[in-house]
């Protein structure tokens, strides 16, 4: 699959304090984004995150490092062209209605008064919004500013969108509402880059990740790779005759009369169980892997760092 996001050895400074003194945030970032797919940015505060959108939406120029949206080097027209943005606190008209917003966007974009209006409605639609199209901006809920955000970004017809925090500030129903939202533009054949701390949304989401911590990239890789390992087993017994194995690497998890729940660390145990299991008549109900979670990856990382 072709990139839609290159990004190679980008590096940033800022000079912060009284008395000047240069700050790295960005230690050599590179990223490849693939076409189609969602992408999960994913870091602490501070990580570097929002730094690296500034360069990829040319808002902050980089130290060093090259970026190509597309094909097309970015800064340029072209690859400016083809990007939609959400960012995390979207700053909205509010004395404007959801259509005037929209279509102000729109005309923000170099499209006519007729493609504009059309659009807003396309987009009203699909955002749910037809019913509030009328309604000021000041007199939306926080989900709703997030579906008109997400509106004004794809006003263009972006074939990339930058998400900064997305879900920031929504209740539960909002954030689902906005990750079917997002599994639907994804559907569209469009590229979605997001960032987020927000890991559960990121395991739902995304088909890729990059951990970022202080500048730089720790880890990155397809959810189904990076939580394939397996830590250890937990292993369903009944008709278990004593409350411990010897000589085995196991740990009790819970028991009672008829059943035992155990925890053991690897494949050698099971075969030591089932071997066990046809001299001592005890049964094996289940055997459950217990694999690697994106929070245990991420907080792994962070903590190495």
């Amino acid at each position: 699959m072709s990139s839609a996001l290159r990004i190679a050895g980008l590096t940033k400074s800022f000079t912060t304090g009284f008395i000047p003194k240069k700050r790295s945030v960005l230690s050599g970032i590179s990223l490849d984004v693939e076409k189609g797919e969602i992408f999960g940015l994913l870091g602490p505060n501070g990580a570097g995150k929002t730094t690296t959108i500034k360069c990829i939406l040319s808002l902050v120029h980089p130290d060093s490092g090259t970026i190509e949206l597309m094909g097309d080097p970015v800064p340029s027209r072209r690859a400016m062209a083809r990007i939609g943005f959400l960012s995390e606190n979207p700053y909205v008209y509010d004395f404007l209605t959801g259509r005037e917003y929209l279509v102000f966007s729109a005309r923000l974009y170099g499209l006519d008064q007729p493609t504009s209006r059309k659009k807003t409605d396309e987009l009203l639609r699909f955002f749910h919004l037809e019913s509030d199209s009328d309604l000021q901006l000041r007199k939306y809920s926080k989900g709703m500013l997030q579906k008109i955000g997400l509106a004004q970004a794809l006003i263009n017809e972006p074939d990339f969108l930058i998400l900064d925090e997305p879900m920031s500030g929504l209740d539960p129903v909002g954030r689902k509402e906005v990750r079917d939202l997002m599994l639907s533009i994804k559907a569209q054949g469009r590229t979605i880059l997001f960032s987020s701390h927000i890991l559960s949304d990121a395991e739902l989401l995304c088909d890729r990740v990059s951990i970022i911590v202080e500048g730089k990239v720790q880890t990155t890789g397809r959810l189904q790779d990076l939580v394939r390992k397996i830590l250890a087993y937990e292993v369903t017994l009944s008709n278990f005759p004593q409350p411990r194995f010897p000589d085995m690497a196991h740990e009790i998890i819970a028991s009672s009369d008829s059943q035992c729940l155990i925890r053991v660390p690897s494949v050698a145990e099971i075969d030591q169980l089932i071997s066990m299991s046809k001299n001592l008549g005890f049964h094996i109900e289940s055997i459950v892997p217990l694999r690697q979670t994106l929070e245990e990856i991420y907080l792994k990382q962070t903590r190495q760092s």
